[in-house]
C-alpha cells in the first residue's frame, strides 16, 4: 500500500484552518501554545485583525533560533501597520499557570496534547480552560483511526507521540472539558481520505472550544497576581502608526508627496517654456536628475488624485501651497482627523507661512537649482 499524501500538506491545512477562523471571528488576542518554529505565529503576523500574538514552548534554543522570523521587515518602517502589533515568545511549560497569557480571545494548540504526559495533560486542560480561559481555543490531534492510510504497521506518527486518540476518544475528552469549564464545542477536522475510506475520519481532528461565560474583574484580578513563571526570550513591537512618530511619518510622505506634485503643476502652468526646457535638458542626461520632485515619477492616477480645495497660489517670489487642500486628501484627512494636527505634524517639517496655513516653496530655490543643472 502506498501511503496517502496530501496536496497542501497536511500541516498547511492545520494553518489554514486556524487563519479561516481568524478571518471570521478577528481575534485580537491570538497565542499558539506548543509554537514550535513558530510557522503559525509568522503567518499572522499579516493578519490585520490581530494586535497581540505570543508563542510558549519547552524548547528554549529553538525559540531564539527562529524568533527572528517573527520580527519586522524593513518595509514596515517605511509602511507602518496601520494597527498596533506585539509579538511575543515565552519559554514555558503549558502545564503552568502564567498570568502573560490572560484574557486572550484565541489560543491555539496544534498538534500538542498527544506529546504530553498523563499528568501533564491533566493540568494543561485546566491551565487552559480553567486559568487561561480564552474566550475560543482550538486544538488538533492525530487521529488514531486514520493511520492505517498513512503506514502498512500503523502506531503512532512521531516518536515522541505519548497517546494518539481515535475520534471517540477525543470527542469524550474534549465533551468532558466542555462540561467542566463551561464551554462549548464542535468537530471537525483537515486532511481528507479518498471516498472509499471516508470511514476513518480526518488525519488530522480538531475541537473548537467557545466559552459560555465572561469572567468577573474579580476573578481576573485573582488571576493577574499569580507569580510568573514564564521566561521572555523574544519580544518587539512593529512599527504602526498608533505610534504618533511614525504616524508623522506617513501623513509627511503623503501630503508632501502631493504638494511637491501641486507645486510642480503650478509652476508647469505658470511657466510653459521654462518647463519645456528643463524637460529637454532632462532627456539629454544619461541618468535622470531628481530635483525637488519635479521630474519624480508619478504615480497612478487612483493614489495621487488630489481633492477638490484651494489651489496652489503666488505669493511674493514663493509658491503656497494650502494646507486645507492638503488635508482634503482623504487618507490624510483620516490619519490626522483635523486641520490643526496636520498643521501640527508640519511645523518644523516645512517652510509654512506666517500663518501657518500653507506650506512655502520660495522661487530663488527653483532658480538655483537651475542654475546648478546648466552648469553641470
Amino acid at each position: 500500500m502506498e501511503p496517502i499524501r496530501f496536496r497542501p500538506p497536511l500541516y498547511e491545512q492545520r494553518y489554514e484552518f486556524v487563519k479561516t477562523y481568524i478571518n471570521t471571528h478577528k481575534p485580537k488576542k491570538v497565542a499558539d501554545l506548543g509554537c514550535s518554529e513558530c510557522s503559525l505565529l509568522h503567518k499572522l503576523t499579516f493578519w490585520d485583525c490581530i494586535e497581540e500574538l505570543v508563542g510558549v514552548d519547552i524548547d528554549e534554543d529553538i525559540l531564539k533560533r527562529k524568533g527572528y522570523t517573527l520580527s519586522p521587515l524593513p518595509i514596515y518602517y517605511l509602511e507602518p501597520l496601520e494597527r498596533s502589533l506585539t509579538v511575543t515568545l515565552y519559554h514555558g511549560s503549558v502545564s503552568e499557570k502564567d498570568p502573560a497569557l490572560l484574557g486572550f480571545d484565541l489560543i491555539t494548540c496544534i498538534e500538542l496534547i498527544e506529546h504530553l504526559e498523563t499528568e501533564d495533560l491533566e493540568k494543561f486542560q485546566d491551565v487552559l480552560f480553567g486559568f487561561m480561559a480564552p474566550n475560543a481555543a482550538v486544538i488538533s490531534t492525530p487521529n488514531v483511526e486514520f493511520n492505517v492510510l498513512l503506514s502498512e504497521n500503523p502506531r503512532f506518527r512521531h516518536p515522541d507521540h505519548k497517546f494518539e486518540w481515535n475520534r471517540k476518544e477525543f470527542q469524550s475528552w474534549a465533551l468532558n472539558i466542555s462540561r467542566q469549564y463551561n464551554y462549548t464545542v464542535e468537530f471537525t477536522g483537515v486532511g481528507q481520505a479518498e471516498p472509499e475510506s471516508k470511514d476513518v475520519g480526518y488525519c488530522s481532528q480538531i475541537g473548537i472550544f467557545r466559552k459560555n461565560y465572561t469572567e468577573s474583574e474579580a476573578s481576573m484580578n485573582v488571576k493577574k497576581s499569580c507569580r510568573s513563571v514564564y521566561k521572555r526570550v523574544f519580544h518587539v513591537v512593529y512599527p504602526s502608526i498608533q505610534e504618533e512618530k511614525y504616524l508623522r511619518k506617513v501623513v509627511l510622505r503623503i501630503a508632501l508627496s502631493h504638494a511637491e506634485r501641486m507645486k510642480t503643476n503650478f509652476l508647469h502652468n505658470l511657466f510653459p517654456e521654462d518647463q519645456e526646457e528643463k524637460n529637454s535638458m532632462v532627456d539629454n542626461e544619461k541618468e535622470p536628475c531628481v530635483v525637488s520632485g519635479w521630474f519624480s515619477s508619478l504615480k497612478s492616477p487612483a493614489e495621487t488624485e488630489e481633492s477638490v480645495g484651494k489651489p496652489p497660489f503666488l505669493e511674493g517670489d514663493a509658491v503656497h501651497v494650502p494646507l486645507e487642500t492638503l488635508f482634503a486628501i482623504p487618507k490624510v484627512k483620516e490619519l490626522c482627523g483635523s486641520l490643526e494636527v496636520l498643521q501640527n505634524m508640519m511645523t518644523g517639517e516645512v517652510i509654512l507661512s506666517s500663518n501657518g496655513s500653507a506650506i512655502v516653496y520660495p522661487l530663488h530655490v527653483e532658480n538655483d537649482l537651475d542654475s546648478d543643472m546648466s552648469d553641470a
